[in-house]
């Protein structure tokens, strides 16, 4: 055992019968001076800066500064292999769209072309199935006209024959177209109204000259004079009223109305302006 043991042991023998120490038997103990409190003659107290706080943007400009100072990290397999899949599904998915798109539009394109080389050919067929049509309408309407003129010829003498009294106003508006002043004039006309017209001469006390014409029809009358000559005959009244009838028959066909009903593309009819108005009610 060392002696620094054996002093500590002896020590408190010691104590056992004084408790008082000698100096020279502290040896292993050591001074301990009570600091002093006061302020040391000479000395500056040291003011210490406050750092400001450090804002959350400086922070962050400061983190992106480290980061590129550090660099870009290196891409692992896994993240590698994600970009590649990612990049083809993209590319896949635009390329089926876009070639979706250009199939569909050369599609229709195609089927436009087919469609109206159809519908040329079935214009073709309609054209040549109405034709004939056509012309039959025109014959059965011609026909008609002149039915129209007979049946009219034929009541107007039956008429004519019953009441003979229409020849009182040919003539009197016959004579009123005459030139003024006219002389010798003479008058031609059906045996069948001769009696009327005399009546009439006499009631006027004229010196017309009455001339019966079996080629007349009656109803009618000619008129000449030394300067002038008037037809007012039955048949050239009724030729002048078939003649307007052919050429209104003759600027239809140059010149159709519009159809009375039209068919839409959708398959809808429509009144036209030359049939039925909105305003129609229906019966």
């Amino acid at each position: 055992m060392s002696e620094s043991g054996k002093r500590p042991a002896a020590t408190a023998e010691r104590t056992k019968d004084s408790e008082l120490l000698r100096g020279g038997e502290l040896a292993g103990f050591a001074r301990w001076d009570m600091p002093s409190f006061d302020a040391a003659p000479h000395h500056v107290p040291i003011e210490r800066e406050e750092q400001p706080e450090e804002s959350a943007e400086d922070a962050e400009l400061a983190a992106e500064a480290e980061l590129q100072e550090q660099g870009p990290k290196p891409y692992t397999v896994e993240e590698l292999e994600q970009i590649r899949e990612e990049a083809y599904n993209e590319g896949f998915a635009t390329g089926e769209k876009d070639g979706f798109h250009s199939g569909q539009l050369k599609g229709q394109q195609e089927a436009k072309v087919k469609l109206d080389a159809r519908m040329d050919e079935l214009e073709k067929v309609m054209v040549q199935l109405l034709e004939p049509m056509r012309e039959q309408d025109d014959q059965i309407e011609d026909m008609l006209l002149k039915l129209v003129e007979t049946m009219v010829r034929e009541v107007i003498q039956r008429e004519l024959k019953i009441d003979s009294s229409q020849i009182t106003a040919v003539l009197r508006g016959a004579l009123k177209a005459l030139p003024m002043g006219a002389e010798n004039i003479r008058i031609y006309l059906n045996p069948a109204d001769f009696d009327a017209a005399k009546a009439l001469r006499e009631r006027h006390e004229e010196k017309w000259r009455l001339l019966e014409d079996d080629q007349l029809m009656p109803g009618g009358c000619r008129i000449e004079t030394e300067h002038s000559q008037l037809d007012a005959t039955l048949e050239t009244r009724l030729q002048q009223i078939t003649m307007q009838l052919f050429e209104q028959q003759r600027e239809q066909r140059v010149r159709p109305p519009a159809p009375d009903i039209t068919l839409t593309e959708t398959g809808q009819e429509s009144a036209s302006a030359a049939g039925l108005g909105n305003n129609d009610e229906p019966a």
